[in-house]
């Protein structure tokens, strides 16, 4: 659609033939609006001139039934909240921080069907949320937690989402070098996936009991803000000795995660842009996962490879917890350089009683790519939504009724 537009081209039709295409009718059409309404994004509303993406127009033999007209209806519904996602991340920090965000979520959230809640600082303190407020210390704009819910009386069974919402990483005093920090308004692609993943499966209104939990943070510098040696009591009680400021996510994840295991979910999925290791090992394009339950980590990855996000399973390699190992607080919140994304992992799962079927999806490669990818232009990719979206409904469909 990009290469259409740049030529000066309006419309682009599409012949969909199952026969000599050799798969399915239903993919070629999925496949097509999926390029029609995520090829055909545009983040322009900062731009003086704007452009006008192609309109795309699909030709058929085959009859639209009711059931095809509902799976597309669907199905546009969830490029729709990929598409808002990418609007949330794609926002510059000026306007996105904590505050911001939280009003965004609350609105989305509420137009979608969610019951959403925000903690606000006093809240967060009056919780314990120690370790989401030590974050967020050195910004002028306070941290918050928003809670979405959505329940089935027809369903037991309870998922939960997580997701890193940190609108700018400066890195803190351990301060990110200048090019680093372009990009870092991505930082809340988990929050964001999490977040708009959740809508899409309450409007899709999936047989399946539902909470988010994106806790939003600014990592800025200030006479406030939280520093290296800084001994953290999260909300569990364990503490947490601040060994690097940049390693800001997982501490934020931590009071999230072990408020989330408190409701005892039968699911417990945490998305976030954590590491730079984990683009190191996968690259851009791959998103690392681990946990500590086989059947959810298939299900994630399996639902991701439907879905055209492709997530690779990194060990929690338990000796590597060694590293982790502090001598005035329970743990430190960074190991060494070598297996970052493994030991990230090892961190969260300090907070997530064994006993939880857990997984943890780092998306910081294919989040936070600015360059194109496959049919996705410059910027924000919205990944993670597709993903969580599918991994519910598979969820939905199994026997916890």
């Amino acid at each position: 659609l990009k290469t259409l537009e740049d030529e000066g081209l309006k419309r682009l039709i599409v012949v969909i033939d199952e026969v000599r295409a050799g798969s399915s009718w239903m993919d070629l059409l999925a496949s097509s609006m999926e390029g029609a309404l995520l090829g055909g994004y545009r983040f322009d509303k900062y731009l003086s001139k704007k452009g006008t993406p192609p309109k795309v127009a699909c030709i058929t033999g085959k009859r639209l039934t009711q059931e095809i007209k509902q799976e597309m209806t669907g199905l546009e519904r969830l490029f729709t909240w990929v598409n808002r996602a990418r609007d949330l991340l794609n926002e510059p920090p000026s306007v996105m921080n904590p505050v911001s965000l939280a009003e965004s979520l609350v609105s989305m959230g509420k137009s979608a069907g969610l019951k959403v809640d925000v903690w606000d600082e006093k809240r967060l303190q009056k919780e314990k949320m120690n370790a989401i407020l030590a974050v967020g210390s050195g910004s002028a704009h306070p941290p918050r937690l928003v809670i979405g819910e959505y329940r089935r009386r027809s369903s037991k069974a309870h998922l939960i989402l997580v997701g890193k919402g940190v609108t700018f990483d400066t890195g803190g005093y351990c301060l990110k070098p200048a090019d680093a920090q372009i990009g870092m308004k991505y930082d809340m692609g988990g929050a964001a996936a999490a977040f708009c993943a959740a809508c899409a499966i309450r409007e899709a209104k999936l047989d399946i009991n539902l909470t988010v939990m994106v806790p939003l943070c600014e990592n800025a510098i200030s006479s406030t803000a939280y520093k290296t040696t800084d001994i953290i009591v999260t909300r569990s009680g364990k503490s947490v000795q601040v060994d690097n400021t940049d390693a800001e996510g997982r501490l934020i994840l931590a009071d999230a995660l072990s408020l989330a295991a408190e409701k005892r979910p039968n699911w417990l999925i945490d998305v976030a842009t954590l590491t730079g290791a984990c683009v190191v090992a996968l690259g851009e394009d791959i998103a690392g996962i681990m946990g500590q339950d086989r059947s959810l980590i298939e299900i994630v990855r399996d639902s991701g490879l439907a879905m055209g996000e492709l997530f690779w399973e990194l060990p929690l390699h338990l000796p590597y917890s060694e590293q982790l190992k502090a001598e005035i607080a329970d743990v430190k919140n960074i190991g060494k350089r070598w297996g970052g994304a493994i030991t990230g992992g090892l961190f969260l799962k300090e907070f997530v009683p064994d006993e939880i079927p857990w997984v943890h999806a780092d998306i910081a490669g294919p989040a936070v790519k600015e360059d194109p990818l496959g049919h996705l232009g410059k910027g924000a990719k919205g990944f993670g939504v597709k993903t969580l979206y599918e991994t519910a409904k598979r969820l939905s469909k199994g026997t916890m009724k």
